[in-house]
């Protein structure tokens, strides 16, 4: 009998301690770690969702091209090879259509108002029918862009001709009908091609134009409202769905619009950051005129009509992105 009891107490044991275990989520981070998107925003909501599953989940973080890159990671996710991936959508554009709408020029005003209205158009259904492949566990923007340049920009007749380096094709589209000429590089070869005089600047994030030393070529920087490039926290939908109860609370509790929120005011923060040590360095940053900036957004707003004919109920996601970067605004 005591034998029996011995047995059934180990049994039990070893049950207790195989429900002890955590899930481990593999977290493929296609940036290295002290990127912004991992010290401001991944970092603390990993230890915040880890600290409230209570033991139920783990989360590893793989660094740079180490399960992925930017341009398979979001296939890698699909097919459960990740559970977690973090990616732009740069290379999805086409699947994701109705959100590249925070790519749009002169829309917003700043990368927290298109990230918290992104994820809002999310939630309410607008845009939901592009995530059904994926458990979305953020949606965000990333810094807004600057126009660097060796030469001032103040009005459109200054930028005529001008051969400008653009990340992507939205941001080289509405270049090209401001009367630029846009360039498609790899960002590891702007500073060459702007050393040689084959571009005159570049079109990128603060962050992105120190990143890859273009800075140190240019000294005059142009805020304007060109849009944003979005980003993803993206997870396997079935391993969500087979997360135990806690572990769903948790990640639950600590996404969805805290998670935006938390984004918002990070590129916020990230786009600032770089400014004052280009001013040091003799940078001269200026924003358009509003009479000027009028003109340059009438100049664009062809590319704002195509987008509406081109993407799936276009007006309305549009019209819905307008809403709600008006009611982020006033936050």
């Amino acid at each position: 009998m005591h034998k029996r009891v011995a047995v059934a107490l180990a049994v039990i044991g070893l049950a207790q301690s195989a429900a002890a275990e955590p899930t481990t989520l593999k977290f493929a981070f296609t940036a290295p770690p002290q990127t912004w998107v991992n010290t401001m925003v991944a970092e603390p909501w990993s230890k915040d969702v880890l600290a409230a599953a209570n033991g139920t989940l783990d989360i590893k973080f793989f660094f740079g091209n180490a399960l992925g890159n930017s341009g398979n990671i979001y296939d890698r996710i699909v097919n459960g090879v990740v559970e977690i991936g973090f990616g732009p959508f740069g290379d999805l554009a086409d699947q994701f259509k109705k959100t590249t709408v925070v790519a749009l020029p002169f829309e917003t005003k700043n990368c927290g108002e298109a990230a918290i209205a992104l994820w809002r158009l999310y939630k309410t259904d607008v845009i939901a029918d592009e995530y059904v492949q994926v458990h979305p566990v953020a949606i965000f923007a990333f810094p807004d862009f600057v126009l660097t340049s060796k030469k001032p920009i103040a009005t459109l007749a200054d930028l005529q001709g001008m051969k400008i380096s653009a990340g992507s094709r939205m941001v080289a589209q509405g270049l090209q009908l401001l009367g630029g000429v846009p360039v498609t590089l790899k960002s590891s070869e702007v500073y060459q091609a702007v050393q040689r005089d084959l571009v005159n600047g570049m079109i990128s994030s603060w962050a992105g134009i120190s990143v890859f030393k273009v800075d140190e070529l240019t000294k005059y920087d142009l805020d304007m409202p060109l849009g944003v490039g979005p980003g993803y926290f993206f997870m396997n939908k079935d391993v969500y769905a087979r997360l135990p109860a806690e572990a769903k609370r948790a990640l639950d509790t600590h996404s969805d619009e805290a998670l935006s929120g938390r984004f918002a005011r990070a590129c916020v923060a990230a786009g600032k950051e770089n400014r004052p040590n280009l001013i040091a360095r003799g940078h001269v940053i200026s924003e358009l005129a509003p009479d000027e900036a009028a003109r340059w957004k009438a100049r664009v707003s062809p590319m704002i009509d195509e987008w509406v004919k081109a993407t799936p109920r276009g007006a309305e996601v549009l019209a819905a992105y307008r809403r709600e970067v008006a009611i982020a605004s006033k936050r």
